[in-house]
């Protein structure tokens, strides 16, 4: 019977090693839940521009009323934060605050810089610690990769959102094109236009709005400043063309031709993406059928030799 004091430790380092697993594993996140929050809290987290969220001075009222990762992210902005790299367009793309994302990183890289050691000591209780250098390797690589693997997740749930962006600039570029063929003003067609939508980028395009109507600033310059600070050129382009707004038949024609380049550009990438899924199922098929085949011929060529 194997003693107590020997299954604990092991049981405590599976569930360690449970833990670590998990939290590298990629979370599967509903987009529609990514896009309520995406709805929510846009004008919550800082940005560089005053016209898109105006940040609010750090107070330690809000510092002890904050979460973990925003403490923590929130000192290291304060000690680090010229010498730290950050995503930025994509952040302020998701609604997360700098402070939130980098405390996220540092706890994550922590975590995975103390793990190994915990199960050092743990195996060391029951016995059979390892040399000492191999948990050290390994505390780094996991710091490593915890360090790393935040930033990966923003940047693909970013590239998810700036997808759905680039379906919905084509559909507001055609409808601000019927406005302005209809002698609507080059204002009211982008402000009347994105009353309509409902969208989390039509949302935030209203709030812009209405920040520049409070600030005096043209409605397509606010626009074009909106699509340089989430990295969207496809809201800068209509801002562009509207700032040169003269005669209305010309703009329709220069608004029409944008969302229909911006249609065969998705065309071409829905089937870019397409065609590298079929590509990638080839291995896996090719592997099945020889394996098939394989325990196929097993039992034909043991009958044959047997004969």
């Amino acid at each position: 019977m194997i003693p107590l004091e020997a299954v604990l430790p092991a049981a405590a380092a599976g569930a360690l090693i449970g833990l670590a697993v998990r939290a590298a594993m990629p979370a599967r996140r509903d987009l529609a839940s990514v896009l309520d929050r995406l709805d929510v809290s846009k004008t919550s987290g800082p940005t560089s521009s005053p016209l898109l969220a105006p940040a609010t001075p750090t107070t330690a009222a809000s510092l002890a009323a904050g979460s973990l990762q925003e403490r923590v992210g929130t000192r290291l902005l304060g000690e680090f934060g010229g010498r730290l790299t950050l995503p930025a367009e994509d952040l302020n793309l998701l609604g997360i605050s700098p402070a939130a994302h980098l405390g996220k990183r540092f706890l994550f890289a922590l975590y995975g810089l103390l793990l190994p050691q915990l199960l050092q000591a743990l195996l060391a209780m029951a016995g059979a610690p390892f040399p000492f250098a191999v948990p050290a390797l390994f505390s780094l690589a996991l710091a490593a990769l915890f360090w790393l693997w935040p930033g990966k997740e923003v940047a693909r749930e970013a590239a998810a959102a700036r997808l759905i962006v680039r379906h919905a600039a084509a559909s507001y570029l055609e409808r601000v094109a019927l406005a302005r063929i209809a002698n609507s003003g080059a204002a009211q067609a982008l402000t009347q236009t994105a009353e309509v939508g409902d969208g989390f980028i039509f949302v935030r395009m209203r709030q812009v709005f209405h920040q520049a109507d409070l600030s005096g600033v043209t409605v397509w310059d606010a626009l074009k400043q909106l699509g340089d600070e989430l990295g969207i050129p496809e809201l800068t382009r209509p801002a562009d063309t509207l700032a040169l707004a003269g005669d209305g038949a010309a703009v329709y024609t220069t608004l029409q031709a944008q969302a229909r380049q911006l249609r065969i550009a998705l065309l071409t990438d829905a089937k870019a993406q397409a065609n590298a899924a079929s590509a990638a199922m080839i291995l896996p098929v090719t592997f099945g059928i020889i394996l098939m085949l394989v325990f196929v011929m097993i039992p034909i060529t043991i009958t044959i030799l047997g004969s």
